[in-house]
């Protein structure tokens, strides 16, 4: 007696259990996989689990896509780089410069009408060792009411430290009719920004996500009941669009950085000082100037889906782009893809519910998935709305998996395989039937279709199997029986009895397919559909003399196929059986066998 193998019997320990759970249930278990797949879904949904799906989707379409919108001409960067930060230190020294330049600055863009001047910086300590630069700084920008400043909002839990009230900020107003006037927030301003007027002073804190990748930007915050906007909604605000009625937005990136114009700060701030200056005199007429850096020394870099060190004063210009010219990315209701993903769970279940050939389930969750992708990808090339099919997509991924393997499983238990069925252990008793179904019909697509209609009708039996295909990559061998299907019942001796009418219940539901194909289709001669049959019973022994008993069944089997032609061309069907298959045909008191097919020579 050969030694059992314990790593055989451990992985039996689970398997079995869960093979029995699985035919007890039937298409129980695709109905109640959908249950728990829908289920889960919707709470994950509903409850933003799925904003990392979300958000890798988006991450890849961004760097992928094959266009995106340009960047808007009527932004330009006045950009503190390097160079600029080299040229400038000989007469200026290290960053900070003297407030007086930045002044000088403002107030030669502001000669030329510019729609806004922006700083992408936070001046917000007083220079003590050159008040007069201060105050000058001070004093242009209270002249030049095109001028807007970022404020950086700290940490909320900093706030009962503060002293600045929430109501003393420019620009503010309330959301909440109840506001306390007494709220106090810790944010870090501009020395003079109480010189700024309206809605000249804004948030500048870029948000991210927890994996630190930036993708949206703020509108407004709530802050205790007061509406306090960001620095891009202000501009935007000043040049008359109309904001979105939400506190953030969703990026449409223009490309990887640079995306827009840069001009060098020296460039502009040395051709101000001269007598006869060599630029053009409206190079920044009716444009939205940024004052800001791209100096990785300046720190002021962050990760995006498009550069891992991304200039924040080109994420503050996306941001006033997208606000400017209204084509920030929408996004669709949670509950659209809810409605979605219960779409596409309920078509896989009703296909493995209702036995849909195998091959046709692949191809439809091929299409279903990459039209998923699909419509992910387009949409955020050739419109403003971010669809992110992601979930959808991994939900029916889930339950495509899982019944796929349940399918799997299930084949594995009705043939005996050991891993999923004790039907093969040794002593066991067990009935088999084999059959062969020649289809007689011309043209191999409808050959090819009449012998899916059977296919289909074998899953719908408690032990019938179709095999796969005899000889496939070997071109003569597999030629003599490509249009033959074959298949077969196995079965304990106990259910030999359900197994025999097993058989000739897919015989019987085969017959409208059958008629059909041969009104719609030209014979080759014989019957349209011929049915060989052979059985037998056997002993699972240790000497494995139950196998050759198996292959001297084939043998009898293939040895009735020479009578497949002795049939008249008028027959639908033509049934061919061995002595020892209508020997269990009569040991099964209860076998119902319809006329057609007792007079297509099923009879004993």
């Amino acid at each position: 007696m050969p030694a059992k193998n314990p790593l055989k019997s451990f992985t039996r320990f689970f398997l079995l259990p869960l093979s029995s759970l699985s035919n007890r249930l039937g298409n129980g278990f695709y109905i109640g996989l959908a249950v728990v797949v829908c289920a889960t879904a919707v709470f994950a949904i509903a409850t933003g689990s799925t904003a990392a799906m979300k958000n890798k989707a988006y991450d890849l379409i961004m760097k992928t896509r094959f266009q995106h919108p340009a960047a808007d001409p009527g932004i330009v960067i006045v950009d503190i780089d390097e160079p600029a930060l080299a040229a400038m230190a000989p007469e200026y020294g290290r960053w900070p410069w003297p407030r007086n330049i930045m002044g000088e600055l403002v107030e030669g863009i502001a000669e030329q009408k510019p729609q806004a001047i922006v700083f992408d910086i936070t001046f917000s300590d007083q220079d003590v060792f050159n008040t007069e630069g201060d105050k000058f700084f001070r004093d242009i920008i209270a002249a030049t009411p095109t001028t807007f400043f970022p404020m950086i909002r700290l940490n909320k839990q900093n706030d009962h430290l503060s002293e600045l009230r929430v109501g003393q900020l420019p620009g503010v107003s309330k959301l909440d009719p109840a506001a306390s006037n007494t709220a106090t927030l810790a944010a870090i301003l501009p020395y003079f920004f109480e010189a700024l007027d309206d809605h000249r002073l804004g948030t500048n804190n870029i948000s991210t996500e927890d994996d630190g990748i930036a993708r949206t930007y703020d509108i407004y915050a709530n802050e205790y009941g007061w509406r306090v906007a960001s620095l891009p909604a202000n501009v935007a605000t000043a040049l008359g669009v109309t904001l979105p009625n939400q506190p953030d937005i969703l990026l449409n990136w223009r490309g990887r950085p640079p995306s827009y114009r840069h001009v060098s700060f020296h460039d502009i701030y040395f051709d101000l000082l001269k007598q006869k200056r060599t630029r053009p005199p409206d190079e920044f007429t009716g444009k939205i100037v940024i004052i800001g850096s791209t100096a990785p020394s300046l720190f002021d870099l962050k990760p995006t889906p498009l550069a891992k060190a991304h200039p924040g004063v080109e994420i503050l210009a996306t941001s006033l782009d997208n606000l400017k010219n209204r084509d920030y990315l929408r996004e669709l209701s949670p509950w659209i893809y809810v409605l979605v993903t219960l779409a596409a769970v309920v078509i896989l279940t009703a296909t493995f519910v209702y036995k849909v050939d195998q091959r046709l389930i692949n191809l439809a969750f091929t299409i279903l998935q990459t039209g998923f992708l699909a419509v992910s990808y387009l949409t955020l090339n050739f419109f403003v709305v971010f669809v992110d099919l992601t979930a959808p997509f991994a939900f029916s991924l889930v339950y495509f998996t899982v019944a796929r393997f349940n399918y799997l499983f299930a084949g594995f238990r009705r043939s005996g395989q050991p891993f999923f069925s004790t039907l093969l252990d040794e002593g066991n008793r067990c009935h088999v039937v084999l059959a062969q179904c020649h289809i007689g019909l011309m043209g191999r697509r409808a050959r090819l279709a009449l012998g899916a209609s059977i296919k289909r009708e074998i899953s719908h039996t408690r032990y019938g199997l179709v095999t796969p295909p005899f000889f496939k990559g070997m071109p003569l061998l597999h030629s003599f029986f490509r249009d033959t299907v074959v298949l077969y019942w196995l079965a304990p001796q106990m259910n030999a009895g359900e197994m025999m009418q097993d058989v000739v219940s897919v015989m019987e539901h085969s017959l409208p397919a059958i008629r059909q194909a041969k009104r719609r289709h030209v014979s080759k001669g014989g019957a349209t559909v011929t049915w060989l049959l052979h059985g037998f019973a056997f002993t699972v022994d240790a000497e494995e003399t139950w196998r050759l008993k198996g292959e001297a069944g084939m043998a009898k089997l293939f040895a009735l196929s020479d009578k497949t032609r002795k049939a008249g061309d008028e027959d639908i069907v033509y049934v061919i059986a061995t002595k020892d298959f209508l020997d269990m045909c009569r040991s099964v008191e209860s076998l119902r066998i319809p006329e057609e097919l007792m007079k297509a020579g099923l009879k004993y």
